[in-house]
């Protein structure tokens, strides 16, 4: 199912009027772009592909405003307590729209305790993320007044030294597009596969789950045990929950 659905949604780029999709698996006549409209393709009720410039739009609205981050986007119902925004969209239509925008998935990071050392240390093997880089923005409203923001510049860390008077800001352009998984199905969910991040919602990961759509290019185990809690949302940047925005992923520039 998912590598029919990312092949319609190449056929739509190909083509010479893109037709927009209906989550994503049926395609719905359109009168052609005028010409002088940016060449546009709908996938689901939410995510907006340009291919003039490679930049997917997903509809999405703040979450978490408070407190430590695991995620900085995550599928609506699963862990908006711990995500900056959320997003109705389903995780495999985000990795299609990114596909039809030219850019190339890889895969998640993983990480692996192995035996202590002889102070009793863990050891951990990490494998870092891959994917085509990219750089992730959200865009708003207040009032009459439109706001860009990078979405990395709503994260921040306190100083392990409490003298310390500058707040850590959260490195920008670290995020590459590993394209979450495909498993086959549990006996619960019946014969086939599924895209594992449809049902564990990470969609831009800031610790490694391994599943992640988007990942933070670093591996930060998912224990806090092994990997204490170090970025939290920036309050003050951040809008009212529940605000609408755009998020934009695009390749890094």
């Amino acid at each position: 199912m998912f590598v029919a659905l990312v092949t319609l949604v190449i056929i739509g780029q190909s083509c010479a009027s893109p037709q927009p999709l209906v989550d994503g698996a049926h395609a719905k006549a359109a009168p052609p772009p005028r010409a002088s409209e940016p060449k546009l393709v709908r996938i689901g009720s939410d995510i907006v592909v340009n291919l003039a410039n490679s930049e997917v739009v997903i509809g999405a609205q703040v979450a978490a405003r408070i407190g430590w981050l695991e995620q900085l986007v995550c599928k609506a119902g699963t862990r908006e307590h711990e995500s900056l925004l959320a997003v109705e969209a389903k995780p495999k239509l985000i990795h299609a729209a990114l596909l039809a925008a030219g850019i190339t998935h890889g895969s998640p990071g993983e990480w692996i305790e192995l035996a202590p050392d002889s102070s009793g240390k863990a050891i951990l093997q990490l494998r870092p993320p891959t994917g085509s880089p990219v750089e992730i923005l959200v865009r708003w409203k207040s009032g009459d007044d439109e706001h860009e923001s990078k979405l990395c510049d709503w994260v921040r860390r306190v100083p392990d030294d409490s003298t310390a008077n500058a707040l850590v800001p959260f490195p920008c352009n670290r995020f590459v597009f590993a394209g979450s998984r495909v498993r086959p199905n549990p006996p619960s969910l019946g014969p086939g596969e599924h895209y594992v991040a449809d049902y564990t919602g990470s969609i831009v990961g800031l610790v490694t789950f391994g599943d992640e759509v988007i990942a933070f290019e670093e591996v930060i185990p998912d224990r806090v045990d092994i990997a204490a809690p170090l970025w939290e949302a920036w309050t003050d940047r951040i809008p009212p929950e529940g605000t609408p925005v755009d998020l934009v992923i695009r390749p890094r520039r």
